[in-house]
C-alpha cells in the first residue's frame, strides 16, 4: 500500500459524465448545503463526531487524528455493507477539499478492487468550477422574459412554453413563490449554494445557440438570490408581457394559493411580515376582508393595496421594454397554449 499510486482527478465540465457513481463522505448537513449533482452521501463521520472531532482537534491534534481515525474505520466498514455498485463501477470519491476523509475511503475501495479515483481539491474545487461558469459562461445565455403583473399565471405559462423551449423556473428550483405568500407548505428552500448548483445544472442541459425564458423576477426569490449577472442579462431579449382581468387574477390566485385560505397559521405569519412593509391604511383595507372570511375580497384587497402598488417599482414595469403584450381571457392551459400557438413569438 506504501507505493500505491493515487488516482487523483481534476474536476472539469466534463467531470460528472465521466464517473457512473460519485460519493461524498461529507457529513449530512454538509451534503445537505450544497453537493455535486448525482452524488451519494456516505459520511465517514457524522455530524456530531465531526463536531467533537474539530474541538478535540484544537486540545490536541495528535489524540483528535487517533480517535478520528477509530470512528472513520468503524463509520467505513457500515458503508462497505450498505454500497450497491459492482466491481466494475468508476467511483469518484471527494469530501470538502480531497483530503483524510475522502482519501481513507478512497484506499479502501482501491484495496477490494474498485476503481477509484479521488477528486483534487475536494469540494472546493467543485464549487470554484461552479461560480466561474455563473460569473463567466452563464451571463453569455440569451434570455426572454414572461412578464405581468401578480396573478396573471406567469408560472403556468413558462410551463407550458417548457414542452417545447428551453426554460428555467427559477421559483421552481427556489421553492418559493416569489411574493409575500411565496412561503409553499411543507417546502423548505434550498441553500444559496445548491440553488446555484441547480441553475448551474439547467444551464449545463441547454443548447447555448438557443434563448432561455425566464420569468421577470425580482432579484430575491424568498430568502435566496439570482445570480447577480444571470438577472442583469434576463430582459434584454424579448420581454413578453401577459396580462388579465382583475377578476380572473383573483380566482387564479385563489386556487394557485388555496393552501393560505386553508391553513391560519400561514396566513398570520404572511400577513405578520406585509404589515411591516405597507402603510397602515392599505393593512387594514386587506385585514378587515380576511377577518371577515370573504377571501375573494381579501384577494382582491391584497391585489389592489400591495401587489399592483409593488409592480410598479420593479425592475420589470419600471425599466424593460415590452417586445409584445398577451391578454388572457381565462387564466387557464388552453387559452395559455392558444396564446402560445398564435403568437409569433414563440
Amino acid at each position: 500500500m506504501k507505493n500505491m499510486r493515487i488516482n487523483k482527478v481534476t474536476f472539469t465540465d466534463k467531470t460528472i459524465d465521466q464517473y457512473s457513481v460519485i460519493i461524498d463522505v461529507r457529513t449530512p448537513l454538509e451534503f445537505k448545503e450544497d453537493h455535486i449533482p448525482g452524488s451519494l452521501n456516505y459520511p465517514v463521520l457524522t455530524n456530531k463526531q465531526r463536531h467533537e472531532i474539530g474541538i478535540k482537534y484544537k486540545e490536541n491534534s495528535f489524540l483528535a487524528k487517533k480517535i478520528g481515525a477509530q470512528l472513520i474505520s468503524n463509520n467505513i466498514a457500515k458503508i462497505l455493507g450498505k454500497i450497491k455498485f459492482d466491481k466494475n463501477s468508476n467511483i469518484l470519491i471527494y469530501c470538502w477539499r480531497g483530503g483524510l476523509r475522502s482519501l481513507s475511503l478512497y484506499l479502501v475501495l482501491k484495496q477490494i478492487g474498485y476503481d477509484s479515483h479521488l477528486l483534487d481539491g475536494g469540494y472546493k474545487s467543485y464549487r470554484k468550477n461552479v461560480v466561474k461558469y455563473l460569473e463567466e459562461t452563464a451571463p453569455k445565455f440569451k434570455f426572454n422574459q414572461i412578464m405581468g403583473i401578480t396573478g396573471v399565471g406567469k408560472t403556468l405559462f413558462l410551463k407550458e412554453l417548457a414542452k417545447k423551449y428551453q426554460i428555467i423556473d427559477f421559483e421552481g428550483l427556489a421553492q418559493h413563490k416569489g411574493s409575500i405568500l411565496g412561503n409553499i407548505p411543507h417546502k423548505i428552500q434550498p441553500s444559496q449554494k445548491y440553488f446555484e448548483t441547480l441553475i448551474w445544472e439547467k444551464l449545463k442541459s441547454f443548447n447555448p445557440k438557443k434563448r432561455i425564458w425566464v420569468e421577470a423576477e425580482s432579484i430575491k426569490v424568498g430568502k435566496l438570490n439570482i445570480p447577480s449577472l444571470i438577472w442583469k442579462s434576463m430582459p434584454l431579449g424579448r420581454n413578453i408581457k401577459i396580462n388579465a382581468s382583475l377578476d380572473e387574477r383573483i380566482k387564479y390566485i385563489l386556487k394557485d394559493y388555496k393552501y393560505f385560505t386553508s391553513d391560519p397559521k400561514l396566513m398570520r405569519e404572511a400577513l405578520r411580515v406585509l404589515k411591516q412593509i405597507i402603510p397602515k391604511e392599505d393593512f387594514m383595507n386587506i385585514e378587515i376582508s380576511l377577518k371577515k372570511k370573504n377571501y375573494y375580497e381579501f384577494v382582491r384587497a391584497l391585489i389592489i393595496y400591495h401587489y399592483d402598488k409593488a409592480y410598479k417599482k420593479t425592475r420589470a414595469e419600471s425599466s424593460s421594454s415590452i417586445f409584445d403584450q398577451i391578454y388572457l381571457e381565462k387564466i387557464n392551459l388552453s387559452h395559455i397554449r392558444k396564446a402560445i400557438n398564435l403568437n409569433k413569438n414563440f
